[in-house]
């Protein structure tokens, strides 16, 4: 057994070198030259590969694990195994889990939870501008990429605007069924992005431990004409998801603001 295996200390500047490596491996695996389910070499076929030792090699692998990059199976058959690819979730455009999805070679799919229409809440009817006596449709849906459970999502829409929604089709892109249906295109959609941790029912739907991290998105979304249409509270996993956004000059706006504790982070989306 070497002075690696016997966890000798590392010589000095071993730091620069493990963060090093796991760059290398970030960028392979986010570029896809290692791709997800791919079992990586053994730690002797790894170290000499990137030329580090393998007290490195173990640290940046036990990295990667954490974040969820790599998965590590014990025992004979077993290794260290790419994870499944993140869904990119682009802040720039306006569009439906499924062309995300089907854009990054998923098979998207849904599930859904329940539907009803109610009295919305006060976040809601200030979102939607709608007056005490109106209602909403709510369609609360789990989306599934290749079969894997990926957020929770749960959108309300004016009932006396969609009147008949609820007889439509629900399991594809609502966004697609409105413009079909009712004529109504996204015309720019305003996100809040927060990092919360998954009660004992949301782990559950989506197949992580309680208390995971999960990206909640609170979407409001008007249409061309600037009336507010959807009202949404989605549940992403972390785990599963990086959120990107692509500024082309104006196209994209963000706004900061302090709050307390809490800087709030926004990102004005525009329909293609």
């Amino acid at each position: 057994m070497t002075g690696d295996d016997m966890g000798e200390p590392e010589p000095q500047g071993s730091h620069a070198v493990a963060e090093e490596l796991r760059r290398r491996l970030v960028s392979d695996i986010g570029s896809g030259v290692l791709s997800p389910g791919a079992r990586l070499g053994s730690e002797r076929e790894l170290s000499e590969h990137y030329g580090v030792s393998r007290a490195t090699l173990r640290h940046v692998l036990a990295a990667l694990q954490e974040a969820g990059l790599v998965r590590r199976v014990p025992g004979r058959g077993g290794g260290t195994f790419i994870s499944h690819a993140k869904l990119e979730r682009d802040l720039s455009r306006v569009v439906g889990m499924p062309a995300y999805l089907a854009r990054q070679g998923y098979v998207a799919g849904s599930r859904i939870l329940s539907t009803q229409v109610i009295a919305p809440d006060d976040q809601t009817r200030t979102a939607l501008h709608l007056s005490d006596r109106e209602l909403v449709i709510q369609i609360r849906r789990i989306r599934l990429a290749d079969g894997t459970p990926i957020s929770l999502d749960h959108a309300q829409f004016p009932a006396d605007r969609f009147t008949g929604l609820l007889e439509q089709a629900l399991g594809g892109s609502i966004y697609e069924l409105l413009e079909r249906e009712y004529g109504v295109v996204p015309g720019e959609a305003e996100e809040l992005i927060e990092v919360v941790s998954a009660t004992e029912n949301e782990a559950s739907m989506l197949g992580v431990a309680p208390d995971s991290a999960l990206l909640s998105i609170t979407r409001t979304t008007v249409d061309s004409e600037g009336l507010a249409f959807e009202f949404s509270r989605d549940l992403f996993r972390a785990d599963r998801t990086r959120i990107s956004v692509k500024a082309p000059g104006r196209g994209v706006r963000s706004h900061a603001r302090q709050d307390g504790e809490f800087v709030e982070l926004r990102a004005i989306q525009t329909a293609l």
